[in-house]
């Protein structure tokens, strides 16, 4: 049986791409947003600087859930700001929803399905260390794709445009994404089911891998005549790997559509 929360007051660690839109979303829904940001004075927000001990205090004392948006590093200041502010939150068993990213799997072949089981690459200093530590403490963690889409902040990010800037040099790499659209409505329902996915660790995205050959070519733009035999040949150095979604297909219900990004050029 699905267990939903209700929430009425949520912080927001950080109102950039995707935190201004889930911001946004909430706030339709009738959900007072609390939003930080590292300056000051913006209209709506608190300042907050995980390194700046000082502006913790203008943290809100009571919220019925944390959506941490930023990279949770470094280990011992996301210590300290446990101790000191999202323990109680966490000892409540109020939703503490803290987003990763899928560079965390290390993969041992070329185009590697990866799930949530997949072992993580061990760097010190990491913002996976952070993470960690508060998916022991009973947070969820969002492992998030490559976002992509319109926020509401005015911002865009689109592969097509990371291409046409030659932010690209491997055509043979998959590319896994995840919908900045889609991302606000699976924080938002892992927010209401926090009963059964606390302290999990769910990977975000939509389940369509690709590979950039297959994307460039799918918007009708031509592939620059090197690529790239000698790319092809090496694919092991640039990690590529295919995320799966299963879980999160499950928390979402099978009958979720995931935007992908051919679907854009419709």
């Amino acid at each position: 049986m699905n267990t939903v929360m209700k929430v009425q007051k949520v912080l927001i660690i950080g109102a950039g791409f995707v935190g201004s839109s889930l911001a946004a979303s909430l706030k339709s829904s009738g959900v007072q947003v609390c939003c930080t940001r590292r300056q000051k004075g913006e209209e709506g927000t608190v300042q907050f600087v995980l390194e700046d001990e000082e502006t913790w205090r203008n943290l809100p004392q009571e919220v019925d859930g944390v959506v941490w948006t930023l990279p949770a590093k470094p280990l011992s200041q996301v210590q300290r700001l446990h101790d000191a502010y999202l323990h109680s939150i966490l000892d409540e068993k109020k939703p503490v929803i803290v987003y990763g990213s899928t560079s965390r799997y290390h993969v041992d072949e070329v185009h590697q399905w990866v799930d949530e089981k997949t072992k993580k690459t061990q760097k010190e200093d990491s913002r996976e260390e952070g993470e960690d530590f508060l998916q022991e403490k009973g947070a969820t963690v969002l492992v998030l794709a490559g976002i992509w889409g319109e926020s509401k902040n005015g911002q865009s990010r689109h592969p097509k445009s990371w291409f046409e800037k030659g932010y690209i040099k491997n055509f043979n790499k998959f590319l896994n994404l995840a919908h900045v659209d889609d991302i606000v409505k699976v924080t938002e329902e892992v927010m209401r089911r926090h009963p059964e996915t606390r302290g999990q660790a769910i990977n975000v995205c939509d389940g369509n891998p690709m590979l950039w050959r297959d994307i460039i070519v799918g918007f009708g733009l031509e592939l620059p005549l090197e690529t790239d035999d000698q790319t092809a040949a090496s694919p092991r150095s640039y990690n590529s790997r295919r995320i799966q979604n299963n879980l999160l297909q499950s928390i979402m219900g099978q009958d979720y559509k995931f935007q992908t990004i051919l679907d854009s050029k419709k």
